[in-house]
């Protein structure tokens, strides 16, 4: 099958403002500088023990809206991302193309794909569709560490996904678990039960489900950059987009160093918009719709 890959190609001037990357590979967002001021409405908090989640709905849902649930990086958490340019610009943009946007705090910090983080955004799924006219799709966003998240609920499956973004994502956990980074390696190690020496517990990884068509034929956008030294871009993101299938799927090769500022530009997001507007219609009909809460607004 064709698919077509995309090229963006970033100039000297942003690629020199980008942060440096943090040798434990904690996002440069974290670090990001004060940017434009980005208008957003009131998010509706979901109250969680392991960190709150927080869900933006557009203005108007005509006549029902599909959902997409952005999974963070490491070390990153959802109240945090809010008070983040880069983050607050892409959810703004989101919102303005009829997406209601759940920031999931993906049950921590440093979760790796752990069933509790798998847990947690079914939780946090199940309460947002039911605030707003849902038409029955999710699309999930993982960047970085949030690769895996939203990955795994799509395989397994945890929740229906009809397709999923990727930025600079880790999506091969044993290439984590197995590399030299030691603090990757002790976060992996809390969050999913295991000694430093013994293997990944079964269907942790993503990297496993490759074959099966569960896996293959998922429509994914996958970006990144050759020059990412927190996550190889050539055996996660390219790694996984060699084997999908789906005509639908596209490969955007970035520049530059790990989530760097410039990865959240509006060229990207352009082609994530183009890529989410040609899934919605395709999917018909709508599988998993709700009906309107009564009393509810948009």
């Amino acid at each position: 099958m064709k698919r077509v890959v995309l090229s963006l190609l970033l100039s000297s001037a942003a690629l020199a403002a980008t942060p440096p990357v943090p040798p434990t590979g904690t996002s440069p967002l974290a670090q990001a500088q004060p940017g434009p001021e980005v208008t957003l409405p009131e998010a509706l908090r979901f109250p969680h023990p392991l960190g709150d989640a927080f869900l933006f709905r557009p203005a108007a849902c005509t006549p029902a809206c599909p959902l997409v649930i952005v999974s963070h990086s490491r070390g990153m958490t959802a109240e945090v991302s809010l008070t983040r340019p880069h983050l607050r610009s892409l959810y703004a943009r989101l919102l303005g193309a009829g997406y209601a946007v759940l920031v999931s705090n993906d049950a921590g910090a440093t979760t790796w794909g752990a069933p509790q983080a798998l847990t947690y955004l079914a939780d946090m799924r199940s309460r947002a569709i039911r605030t707003f006219p849902f038409n029955g799709r999710t699309y999930n966003f993982g960047y970085s560490m949030g690769g895996l998240p939203a990955l795994l609920t799509a395989y397994l499956p945890v929740y229906p996904v009809s397709g999923v973004i990727l930025l600079d994502a880790q999506v091969n956990l044993n290439d984590a678990w197995k590399g030299s980074n030691a603090t990757f390696r002790a976060d992996i190690g809390t969050a999913h039960g295991v000694s430093l020496l013994a293997p990944l517990p079964p269907r942790r990884d993503p990297a496993e489900f490759f074959t099966g068509p569960q896996a293959t034929q998922l429509p994914v956008l996958v970006a990144g950059s050759p020059e990412d030294q927190v996550v190889s871009f050539a055996r996660n993101g390219e790694a996984l987009f060699s084997r999908n299938t789906s005509d639908h799927s596209r490969l955007v090769r970035l520049t530059g160093p790990h989530l760097g500022g410039s990865h959240f530009g509006d060229a990207l997001v352009n082609e994530m918009l183009t890529f989410l507007g040609r899934l919605e219609q395709r999917v018909t009909p709508d599988q998993g719709a709700l009906p309107r809460p009564s009393g509810e607004g948009n």
